[in-house]
């Protein structure tokens, strides 16, 4: 029985259904998204996605399999909440995800790319808007919210800027610089410590995708 519908399967009918469901449920897809989303890391697996779909709103595995392969764009076993909207949004623009992992991409390179020290802090990005900073194994989701470069820290986001100050070590010693500029006397051994720790460590950006063993520019 299944496989007779399945045959008429038509993903935007489907799709149309799905919005028109959880509009009735007064919810935004931000929030169906959350519901699924437990440990709030910004991406579902493909298990979790068709067992909440099939658990709540009316369709089969057949579908919810079709479903799945169409939501999971980079076919990772993963579906981001960019995925999740450019699968559901009537008015969803296929290239709007790429445009959008483009600009994420120059502004990562136009940030990591400020210093220029010998030894660099590696940025390795690992899909479209997910990077590995420094020898940390986590990857971290980043995406652009209210054209500010943002990167996922915890339950909350923060701006790439303030997050690469923390974790950069060179950033981290010019930020010790100012301050001890401004309420030490500067010494020959300070200015000099802090001079050799910036200029063993520094920022660039990996991308496994394309170029894994060379710098982006």
């Amino acid at each position: 029985m299944q496989m007779e519908e399945f045959a008429n399967f038509d993903f935007n009918i489907w799709r149309k259904r799905y919005i028109q469901w959880i509009s009735h449920l007064k919810s935004r897809i931000l929030d169906v998204f959350r519901s699924i989303d437990r440990d709030q890391d910004g991406r579902i697996s493909r298990k979790e996605f068709t067992d909440y779909v099939l658990a709540s709103f009316p369709t089969n595995s057949l579908e919810m399999n079709a479903v799945a392969n169409i939501f999971d764009l980079n076919n990772d076993g993963f579906i981001d909440y960019y995925e999740f909207v450019s699968a559901l949004h009537p008015s969803r623009d296929p290239y709007r995800k790429t445009l959008d992992a483009d600009q994420i991409n120059e502004e990562v390179s136009r940030q990591v790319s400020q210093c220029n020290c010998p030894k660099r802090f590696q940025v390795e990005q690992i899909s479209a808007n997910r990077y590995r900073f420094g020898d940390s194994q986590q990857l971290r989701m980043v995406r652009i919210l209210r054209s500010t470069l943002m990167v996922r820290v915890g339950g909350g986001w923060t701006a790439l800027d303030e997050f690469l100050v923390k974790n950069d070590p060179c950033r981290k010693g010019r930020t010790n610089l100012k301050i001890k500029e401004k309420y030490l006397s500067p010494t020959g051994s300070t200015t000099k410590g802090l001079s050799v720790s910036r200029s063993n460590s520094s920022l660039s950006l990996y991308s496994s995708a394309s170029a894994p063993t060379s710098p982006m520019t």
